[in-house]
């Protein structure tokens, strides 16, 4: 990351902040083919694959990582985890949801520290649950459907984050997401966005982020000064 990034005045001396943009489920192609666009903003990524890890999705996620980005898992068959855990407990899900996935990780000599839960659906018990395997949880804003800001200085090594939607199923507005980048620059703050596949606007899904607006809002975040990260690198912009 540089050490000076170019502000709307000029050189921001000093970086604040930081913005994680995060895809789910598995879009291995579109995932790659819009990685030159977060090297043109010198900007990072992070990656939440679902299913089976075959050697193909292996071999996708070993270029991800070795271009800078994060990836994490989102479970083997996309199952929630508070109903499952209600009704066959931990172990059962952790069995057959996670383990199956690490150990595919593993053999495929793939290093994971962060998770994303399927449809958003988690609580502090399941965070317990997920602590020894993942250092980062990802899930949505919660029922109050708020923007949420983590301070990074106190941002604990290991903790859930909340994100924002990004498609027009989630209502996005490419105003109101640039105002966000903005508070989370001014106030020193982690922002997190979630979203699916990439690609044009007119080719994408509901749930999908437009490559337009990805472009727009990584300009705007190296305007501001704010640093584009995976979760991998939030431990180590930490403050001492």
């Amino acid at each position: 990351m540089a050490a000076c990034a170019m502000g709307l005045t000029g050189c921001v001396t000093e970086q604040r902040g930081a913005v994680c943009f995060t895809f789910d489920d598995y879009h291995g192609e579109s995932w790659l083919k819009a990685d030159p666009l977060f090297k043109k903003y010198d900007a990072h990524a992070t990656f939440f694959v679902v299913g089976e890890i075959t050697p193909e999705k292996a071999a996708v996620m070993k270029q991800l990582q070795a271009a800078g980005h994060t990836v994490g898992l989102h479970t083997l068959h996309h199952r929630d985890a508070l109903p499952f855990i209600h009704e066959q407990g931990q172990e059962k899900y952790l069995a057959e949801e996670i383990a199956p996935q690490l150990d595919a990780c593993r053999k495929y000599g793939l290093t994971i520290r962060s998770f994303a839960y399927p449809n958003n659906r988690r609580d502090e018990v399941s965070d317990r649950m997920m602590a020894p395997y993942f250092d980062h949880l990802r899930a949505g804003r919660g029922p109050a459907k708020k923007t949420l800001y983590y301070p990074l200085k106190t941002l604990p090594e290991k903790c859930y984050l909340g994100g924002t939607g990004i498609g027009t199923y989630y209502s996005s507005e490419l105003a109101v997401l640039k105002d966000e980048i903005a508070h989370a620059a001014e106030t020193d703050s982690v922002l997190v966005f979630f979203s699916h596949d990439i690609g044009p606007a007119d080719k994408i899904g509901r749930i999908d982020m437009p490559v337009e607006w990805l472009e727009e809002l990584l300009a705007h975040a190296r305007k501001l000064g704010i640093r584009v990260v995976g979760f991998d690198e939030l431990n180590g912009l930490r403050k001492p």
